[in-house]
């Protein structure tokens, strides 16, 4: 018996189960070693899929779906390219407890670092190109409106292919 709490324990420890819906605010900072620059707006998650709103400083959405879709309405674009990375439900699963709510999974060699605590509080990184990335998000709600998951694009906008 004692073996199987430990299990559990154990399974509990480096798992986090995400919520099959969500929704939150968000703001997100780049600092790099001459400027930070911060973003706001919404997220949004359904199953597998995944939905990011941007309204600050410009407007901005990216639908992660099957392949990923960003629409940039101030260049009247729409970026289609293969979805290369874990999703955030694998990511999440494959989180390890650090500490209290502090969490670290491993994707594409870079160490994600989230605060959970019941729910998705903050995740940050160093990108690439040696920028420190955070994401706050604010005001979650374990549910999401469908109408935000279809694809909203005008039929004009000029259609861009990424492998």
């Amino acid at each position: 018996m004692k073996k199987i709490i430990l299990f559990l324990s154990a399974v509990f420890l480096f798992a986090l189960t995400p919520p099959k819906e969500f929704s939150a605010k968000f703001v997100q900072t780049v600092k790099s070693q001459d400027q930070t620059i911060t973003y706001k707006g919404d997220v949004y998650k359904k199953g597998e899929e995944i939905v990011w709103k941007y309204t600050y400083p410009t407007e901005k959405t990216i639908w992660i779906k099957n392949k990923i879709y960003i629409y940039e309405p101030d260049l009247m674009q729409l970026t289609i390219a293969n979805k290369k990375n874990a999703t955030l439900n694998e990511i999440l699963k494959k989180a390890k407890k650090i500490k209290d709510d502090l969490y670290e999974t491993k994707v594409d060699n870079k160490t994600i670092y989230f605060i959970y605590d019941k729910t998705l509080k903050k995740l940050y990184y160093t990108d690439d190109l040696g920028n420190k990335v955070e994401i706050k998000f604010f005001d979650q709600k374990n549910s999401a409106p469908s109408d935000v998951f279809k694809l909203n694009y005008p039929a004009d906008v000029d259609v861009v292919h990424e492998n």
